[in-house]
C-alpha cells in the first residue's frame, strides 16, 4: 500500500474524526453507530485501488453522510432530528460554548411564520407538504420560510460548528 496515501488518510482521521462521527450521529441517533460507520468509511478509504481524491475531506464527509443514510434505510428507521443530537458531551471540546443553548436562542428569534415552518419541518420532521396543510399555507411558501430560515440561521450561527448541523438537516429533506 502507498505509504504518502496512508498518511494522507491517518491525517484526515485524527483531524476529523469527531466531526464526522458528529455527523453521522445526526442521522442514525446513536454513537456506537456513528463510530461504526465512521470507520467503516475509513476502511473502505484504505482499501481503494485509487488513490486519486482530490479533495479527501469532502469525499469522506460525503461518504459519511451517503453511509449513514444506507444505515437508515437498511434499518427502515428515519427519526426526526432531536434535541438529544445537540448534546454530544463526547466529542465537545473545551473551547466549545453553550451550543445548544445558542441554537434554540437563534431558533426562537426566527420570524413567527417562519419559526413555525422551521421547527416543523426540521425539528419534528415532518414533510413540506404536511407543514403547508398544518399552517394552511402553500408548499412552496413553506419553501420560501426553510429558506429563510436557513439563511438568517447561518448568519446568526456563522461563527458556531453547529452550522454545520443545520445544513445536515436540510439534507434530510
Amino acid at each position: 500500500m502507498d505509504h504518502q496515501w496512508l498518511v494522507r488518510v491517518e491525517k484526515l482521521f485524527k483531524r476529523h474524526y469527531q466531526e464526522l462521527c458528529l455527523i453521522a450521529y445526526s442521522f442514525v441517533s446513536d454513537l456506537d453507530e456513528a463510530e461504526d460507520i465512521v470507520q467503516d468509511v475509513f476502511i473502505s478509504l484504505l482499501r481503494r485501488q485509487d488513490h486519486n481524491i482530490l479533495n479527501m475531506e469532502g469525499y469522506v464527509k460525503k461518504s459519511v453522510r451517503n453511509a449513514s443514510l444506507n444505515k437508515i434505510r437498511q434499518s427502515k428507521k428515519l427519526e426526526p432530528i432531536s434535541e438529544k443530537v445537540l448534546k454530544l458531551p463526547q466529542y465537545e471540546s473545551p473551547q466549545r460554548i453553550d451550543h445548544d443553548e445558542e441554537i434554540k436562542i437563534a431558533i426562537e428569534n426566527l420570524p413567527l411564520q417562519c419559526k413555525r415552518v422551521f421547527e416543523l419541518c426540521a425539528l419534528e420532521g415532518k414533510k413540506y407538504s404536511t407543514a403547508a396543510e398544518t399552517l394552511n399555507i402553500s408548499v412552496n411558501t413553506v419553501k420560501s420560510h426553510m429558506k429563510k430560515a436557513y439563511k438568517i440561521l447561518r448568519v446568526e450561527l456563522q461563527d458556531t460548528q453547529l452550522f454545520l448541523l443545520l445544513l445536515l438537516i436540510s439534507h434530510l429533506r
